[in-house]
Formats: C-alpha cells, structure tokens, sequence
C-alpha cells in the first residue's frame, strides 16, 4: 500500500509522488517547498488525488503551485499536470525536444501505449534549456539537458548548503526503446556530463523514496553499464498491475 504523506528527503526537497507514494503508474515527483513552490514532475492521471493528498501533508495546496519542471514527456511523469490544471494556475516547463509528443499526445513519445491510457493533450507554457536557472522556493535550480532517454530529457540541479542535488527524472536507469524517441549516442553523453558535475546526491525517476549518496561513484556505475545488454522482453506497465 502506498505511504499516505510526503517524505521530506533533504531541506525543502520532498518526494510526493512515486510508486511506494501515490499509484503504481507514478514516477517519482519531487516538491520544493518554499515562497514559490515549484514540482519536478507531477506523476500519472491515476495517481494525482494521492499527489494532492501528499502535497497537503506538507502545508502545499494544488494552487500554491507556481510551475512544474518536467524532466521529459512521459505518461507516468507528467500526465497528472491534466488534473492539476484543474485546480492551479500552474505552468507547465519542458524542453522543446519532447514538446510536440506532448502537445499532440502521441501514444508512443508519451509512452501511454505501457499504461493502456490515453495521454491527455497537454499546453507547454515555457521551454526548458540547458542552463536556465529557475527559481524554486527559494531556492533556484540550473537545467541540465541529458537527452538519450528521450529527445528533450532534462535534469536539475539543486544546491542545498554542501549538497548538489541532481534530479534526473529517468536518464539514470531509464529504460531504451525506439518507439519513444531514446538515442544511445546522446545518453553516453549525458551520463558523462552528469558524472563531470560530481554530484553530492540523486534524486532519480523511479526507486523508494530517497537520495541516492555517492553519487558520482553511481553514475560512473550506471554509465559502466549503459547498453551492454537491452531487454526485448518488457511487460507493459498495465499488465505487471
């Protein structure tokens, strides 16, 4: 069963949203709390009454959402942003490299076809690139373009005191298939300009609730393991629930 609170995992960073937080369709979704409380990512349209519900649990209502940073276009990371619409004036941030999947909802770019759903047609309001500083909470994070997982995956980084923080959505142990745009060229070269920044700790798309510490040794880890070997057979999502 799934937590029924957020977990604060370091300052105002908090993880609302995940398979052990909110719905088994879910990605990980982070909150920064703050005077401008900012999401990074927002989970699935199945999940989002236990995103909202986490929210709470931490003094933030779905109105006090400023803007939500995305680390790329997928049904489990973003399609919950359709419902928080509903209740928030809420921008949605994405790189131009996954724009038109998502403003089409394209089955295949969304990865809506794992879920068995449709992927709602969602606006984006600004475009995220790399090195763009966002303010967040009050806070600010810097935007690391890491494509290889999709064409417009982005990473974010969060300074918090001696701690780099990098949210990675899924460009560290995502999964790889042409039908949603992955590119192995440009993933290798993702993975090495996030080992070059020499993280403190990640944040990461799907795992428990958690920051993920010697980061870089992690990294260099994944990076080591990065296309030896692809699985041709995955069960789709909707299927494993």
């Amino acid at each position: 069963m799934p937590r029924k609170r957020a977990v604060r995992l370091a300052g105002p960073l908090y993880a609302v949203s995940g398979d052990r937080l909110s719905h088994p369709f879910d990605a990980n979704a982070y909150l920064i709390a703050g005077r401008e409380p900012v999401l990074i990512d927002c989970g699935s349209l199945d999940g989002y009454d236990a995103l909202r519900r986490n929210l709470l649990s931490v003094g933030v209502t779905p109105h006090d959402i400023r803007r939500v940073l995305v680390t790329h276009g997928h049904f489990d990371h973003l399609s919950g942003m359709a419902r928080l619409r509903e209740e928030s004036a809420a921008e949605l941030w994405l790189h131009a490299g996954d724009r038109e999947a998502v403003e089409s909802a394209d089955p295949e770019r969304t990865s809506a076809f794992l879920y068995d759903r449709a992927f709602p047609k969602l606006r984006v309001d600004r475009e995220l690139r790399d090195g763009l500083r966002v303010p967040a909470g009050d806070m600010e994070l810097r935007v690391v373009h890491t494509p290889g997982h999709t064409p417009g995956s982005s990473s974010f980084q969060l300074d918090l005191d001696d701690m780099r923080v990098l949210i990675t959505g899924d460009t560290v142990w995502g999964g790889f298939h042409e039908r949603i745009g992955s590119d192995a060229k440009d993933w290798r070269r993702s993975l090495d300009r996030l080992i070059e920044l020499d993280p403190t700790a990640l944040a990461i798309g799907h795992s428990r609730p958690m920051l993920i510490l010697d980061a870089t040794a992690k990294l260099r880890d994944a990076r080591a393991q990065f296309g030896v070997y692809f699985n041709p057979w995955f069960k789709p999502f909707y299927l494993r629930t």
